[in-house]
């Protein structure tokens, strides 16, 4: 079964990072982001991400996305939905706004035109 990347901007299945790793930049920057989600939606299973989620305030909205069906683990039709929360949390707290400003990181990665296909 063929995986399904298209939800992502820059990750693409790819083994190693494909962008200049010298400069450091965003596109490099939100591939390595974006698979490590990738790896923990493989690994993971409902209980570490409501676990996860949870402690960043987000319990409650993993559960709400969740079916019968996703008891376990989270079922790839669920997959870019549990994505979308995580951005929450990523732009929330992991790549967060300085002294309450505009998130730059937030605006880079949903206006960025340079995204490789």
């Amino acid at each position: 079964m063929k995986k399904d990347y298209g939800m992502f901007r820059y990750y693409k299945g790819e083994a190693e990072n494909p962008f200049d790793s010298k400069e450091q930049n965003a596109a490099h920057m939100f591939w390595f982001y974006e698979s490590i989600f990738e790896g923990d939606f493989q690994q993971f299973e409902s209980s570490d991400w409501f676990s996860f989620f949870s402690g960043h305030g987000l319990g409650k909205s993993f559960m709400e996305l969740i079916s019968e069906e996703d008891y376990e683990r989270p079922t790839a039709g669920k997959k870019k939905q549990v994505f979308e929360l995580w951005l929450i949390y990523f732009f929330k707290y992991k790549l967060y706004p300085e002294y309450g400003g505009e998130n730059w990181y937030k605006t880079s990665y949903y206006t960025t035109n340079d995204i490789p296909k």
